[in-house]
Order: C-alpha cells, then sequence, then structure tokens
C-alpha cells in the first residue's frame, strides 16, 4: 500500500516515466482506502430525439438510454462521482454484477467484499462513492433477452423494431448521438463533478464530453481497458497492425448490422484468463446471455476502430453531414490540460496491452496513448496489474480493482 500510494503522489517507484508494476499479491490485499457503507439504488432513464426517421417524414429517432445511479449512506469525498459507460455488446450490468456472483444488491458492511462477487459499482459505492452506471441506447431490456442471433436492440426501451427500422437506426447510430444522450442523462441526476469511466469502446466518452458541452466538470481521466481516441488508435494501427485499413475493415461493410458476440469469439480475442471464476466461455456466456446483449452496431466499432475507409459509404447510406461522424477524429488533447490521468491495465488484456509489445514497449496501446498524452497531461499514471484480462473487472479480486480506483481519487487526484 505504501509503495502505491509513494508511486502515486510522487511518482516514487514508477517505470517509464508513469509505469508502476503492481504485484498480484499486492493487488490482492489492497485494503479499503475508506470504511464501508450502506447505498441505495435508483433507476434512471432519458432520452433525445436526433435524426430523421425515413418511415415517417418529420419524425426523429427516439433513442432510450437507461442507467442505475448508486448513492452511499457516507460521502467519503465531497462533489465527486464516476459515471461508467460500457463497451461493446454489454450494458450497466457490467459494473453491477458478476459472471458467478449473486444478481442482488449486497450490503458490504456485512458482507465480506472479498467474497461478495459483485460488480464494481457496488463496491465503489460501498466505499462512499456516488456511481452513475449507463446503458447506451438499444442495449438495456426490462425482460431477459432472446438467443443472440434473434435479439435486436431496444433503441426504444420495451420497443423491438422491424427490419427496416432497425436497419435505419443502425444507419445513424453514431458516438455524435450516444455522446448527447450521455450527457442529458449525466445532467439530469448528477450535479457532482465527476470521473467518467469507459471500459473499452465507452473509453472515447471521457475525450468528447467537454467539448460537446458537459455541464459537469470532468475531474481527470480514469480507465481500466480504456485506451485511446480512435484518431490516435489510426496511428497505433499504422504502426502495428498486421493488416492494411482496407483488410481491418472488410468484416464491417454490411453497415447497417449489428456484431454478434460468441464465446469463439471471446477466445479468439483473448478476454479469458486465469483469473475467472466462472470457467470457460462458454459458461461466462451462459450466465450473462439472459442480461447482457451481446451485440455491438457495426457504425460504433467503425468510429472507435478508425475504418475511415469506409467514410464515403456511410455518408451514403447514413445521409448526415460531416459534423456527426466520426467525431472519436475530433477529440482535443488540449482538454487534458490541467487533468491528471490514471490507468489501469491487466497483462493479459490482449488488445491493451500485449499487442504491440513485440515492436517494444512504447508500442504497446496504453503506453502508445499515454505518450500522446504526455505533452498535455498534468500528471499521469499506468499501473499494470498481472493476471488480469480486459475484463479485470468482473473477475475475481475486482473489490481490489474498485479500492485501487479510490485509491486514486483519495491520494493522486486530490493533491
Amino acid at each position: 500500500m505504501n509503495k502505491l500510494v509513494a508511486a502515486l503522489k510522487t511518482g516514487a517507484g514508477l517505470k517509464d516515466e508513469f509505469i508502476y508494476h503492481m504485484s498480484f499479491d499486492d493487488y490482492k490485499t489492497l485494503p479499503d482506502p475508506y470504511t464501508r457503507t450502506i447505498f441505495t439504488v435508483k433507476e434512471v432513464q432519458e432520452n433525445i430525439r436526433r435524426y430523421p426517421n425515413p418511415e415517417r417524414p418529420g419524425e426523429l429517432f427516439q433513442w432510450d438510454i437507461h442507467g442505475r445511479l448508486f448513492t452511499p449512506a457516507t460521502i467519503s469525498i465531497p462533489d465527486m462521482a464516476v459515471v461508467m459507460i460500457h463497451g461493446g455488446a454489454v450494458n450497466e450490468y457490467e459494473f453491477i454484477f458478476t459472471p458467478d456472483g449473486p444478481e442482488e444488491y449486497l450490503d458490504l458492511t456485512k458482507t465480506d467484499p472479498e467474497k461478495a462477487r459483485v460488480g464494481v459499482a457496488q463496491h465503489i459505492a460501498s466505499l462512499g462513492i456516488p456511481v452513475l452506471a449507463i446503458s447506451l441506447p438499444g442495449h438495456y431490456s426490462r425482460k431477459p433477452w432472446p438467443p443472440i442471433a434473434e435479439r435486436r436492440p431496444e433503441f426504444i426501451i420495451g420497443e423491438i423494431p422491424s427490419d427496416t427500422e432497425l436497419k435505419n437506426r443502425l444507419a445513424v447510430y453514431t458516438f455524435r448521438m450516444c455522446t448527447e444522450v450521455v450527457k442529458a442523462l449525466v445532467e439530469k441526476n448528477l450535479n457532482e463533478a465527476i470521473f467518467m469511466w469507459g471500459h473499452s469502446t465507452g473509453g472515447e466518452y471521457f475525450y468528447l464530453m467537454e467539448q460537446f458541452g458537459l455541464k459537469n466538470k470532468l475531474i481527470g481521466g480514469l480507465g481500466f481497458g480504456t485506451g485511446m481516441p480512435a484518431w490516435v488508435r489510426k496511428e497505433w494501427d499504422l504502426a502495428c497492425a498486421k493488416k492494411s485499413p482496407e483488410e481491418r475493415a472488410a468484416p464491417f461493410r454490411n453497415l447497417t448490422d449489428l456484431s454478434r458476440r460468441s464465446p469463439k469469439g471471446y477466445v479468439k480475442s483473448g478476454y479469458v484468463g486465469p483469473n475467472q471464476p466462472w470457467g470457460s466461455a462458454e459458461r461466462w456466456f451462459e450466465l450473462e446471455n439472459h442480461r447482457r446483449p451481446q451485440f455491438k452496431p457495426f457504425l460504433q466499432d467503425i468510429e472507435h476502430s478508425a475504418h475511415d475507409v469506409l467514410l464515403s459509404e456511410i455518408k451514403k447510406i447514413s445521409g448526415l453531414p460531416d459534423d456527426d461522424l466520426f467525431i472519436t477524429y475530433k477529440s482535443d488533447l488540449n482538454r487534458l490540460r490541467g487533468k491528471k490521468l490514471l490507468h489501469i491495465v491487466g497483462e493479459r488484456d490482449k488488445g491493451h496491452w500485449i499487442e504491440g509489445g513485440e515492436k517494444g514497449l512504447e508500442f504497446r496501446r496504453e503506453v502508445y496513448a499515454f505518450n500522446r498524452f504526455k505533452p498535455f497531461a498534468e500528471a499521469l499514471r499506468l499501473i499494470v496489474v498481472p493476471n488480469l484480462t480486459h475484463y479485470g473487472h468482473v473477475e475475481s479480486h475486482n473489490e481490489r480493482l474498485a479500492n485501487l480506483m479510490v485509491t486514486g481519487f483519495k491520494e493522486y487526484f486530490r493533491q
């Protein structure tokens, strides 16, 4: 604990300017930074209207966003909250429950946090930090999802779109739309200054929200499995990718489609590891299929993964202006000035830590990103944890990931 705090506060023990290598034993025993408290949970929902509905001239599509707001009985740090935004093919439940844990809200003052197997949102809230966990439009349902091949996004919660409506909506499922609806939900439910932790694809939002008018103050950058803006990702791809931009974009040419997840795909993506108590990828899907959408709009993948070779086709099919497309290329790193960033990455995270490493440390994706951020950010800390994959937030000892984040709030961001 003392070594971690010293690294956070003064930079003692950092390697290569901003990297702290944490042992797994230290991770597994990281103590609670604050006394545990009880919390309440409230469902919240908002919507916006954006983009013309071709089937109903004069009408704009409605987009619903859902979330759960966790409010601690005792606040540990005044005027501070965490917003959690999921990555592809999941929803708010990713932060609330774990695959092998109870689908319940636990009193972590009476239950051993190490044995609880609840999500990081519950752990962070029990440490006295308000949390808003978000489901992006189409990713939340109040009912168990049907089989993966049949399920469709509920862009309006409770309504299943027709074939035509689904195609029309997927043509305009942009980060621009999602940014506006995230902003609406956050501003409606939080007055505090915030950290915005986006996992995976959700990592884009931290870099975008200020310039698109979020009223809440962004305190700094918090990440696990988070990464970089798409335009920096494109630079990294050009330096490290083994395929051409056209080859990498080829699977997404059917622009108005969904990427549907599978256990085989999770194995291929390196999402499985030794720290997953549920066992196989197949078992993981069995446990999550009823609440996890397991699909992702192609356009989200395209804009996040920097497949700009498809831009002309996207403009033709969507009919959208340039201002609404690839806003992931428009994030301004000058907005990092005066901000500290704390990212955590698992050593077994294939995309964020392993890939690129064969070319040298500076090409590991999180390191590459931080080197691009270095001229702008006030301070940078990248904590590397053994055994964790891209999904370390639901793996064993995820209560320690919550402790690590809140320790960062206490010892690093508040200086």
